[in-house]
């Protein structure tokens, strides 16, 4: 009997292959798969996070204490966690590995024009000006229904200018846009345009 159950599985595995895949946690308001937005820095210290840049000297600085970034380049490379008063409040993705492609739960990434983001979300989403980028860019934002969380996708137009674009911000979608990065968490956070700024 066990020499007919082996070869049956061998046959099968390649099957069973075929449905697995190496998806990724998406981002929602609330958090990155397992990384939920309220976990507090020292958990997520113990699950291998780190601030690279962190000194002896910033440990004392109480700007660093209100705001900072922690990573975990093993497990979520090009995503960066911000920390405020301790606590995790926003969550960035941006540009990294080609092979890596992290997405919304409703399948935005990184790459995808605004077009195709406004064909995900429909009416949900709300197309403003890019504060650095002029018509070269916009900030597709998606507000949660309690007003507590949101997300922003950043985009700009492949070569930064926005010449073939009137002065005036866009109205609707452009085809000639792409996200660049974008970000979810607490409504507040997320709003801040500079990292903890």
């Amino acid at each position: 009997m066990k020499a007919l159950f082996r070869p049956a599985t061998l046959l099968l595995a390649p099957l069973l292959l075929l449905g697995a895949t190496d998806e990724k946690p998406r981002l929602t308001f609330q958090g990155l798969g397992s990384i939920e937005i309220g976990t507090s820095e020292a958990v997520l210290q113990k699950r291998g996070f780190s601030d690279p840049y962190r000194s002896a000297d910033s440990q004392a600085d109480e700007e660093y204490t209100a705001c900072h970034y922690l990573s975990n380049e093993t497990e979520y490379p090009g995503v960066h966690f911000m920390i405020n008063d301790g606590l995790l409040v926003r969550i960035d993705i941006g540009a990294n590995d080609a092979a890596i492609v992290w997405k919304s739960l409703s399948g935005a990434s990184i790459g995808m024009t605004e077009t195709e983001i406004v064909s995900l979300y429909d009416d949900w989403i709300k197309i403003d000006h890019h504060p650095y980028l002029d018509d070269a860019g916009s900030y597709l934002i998606l507000d949660s229904g309690d007003g507590l969380y949101k997300m922003i996708f950043e985009t700009a137009t492949s070569d930064g200018s926005g010449e073939q674009f009137s002065s005036k911000p866009s109205r609707g979608p452009n085809a000639n846009k792409r996200v660049t990065d974008f970000r979810a968490g607490l409504a507040g956070p997320v709003n801040y345009i500079e990292g903890c700024s």
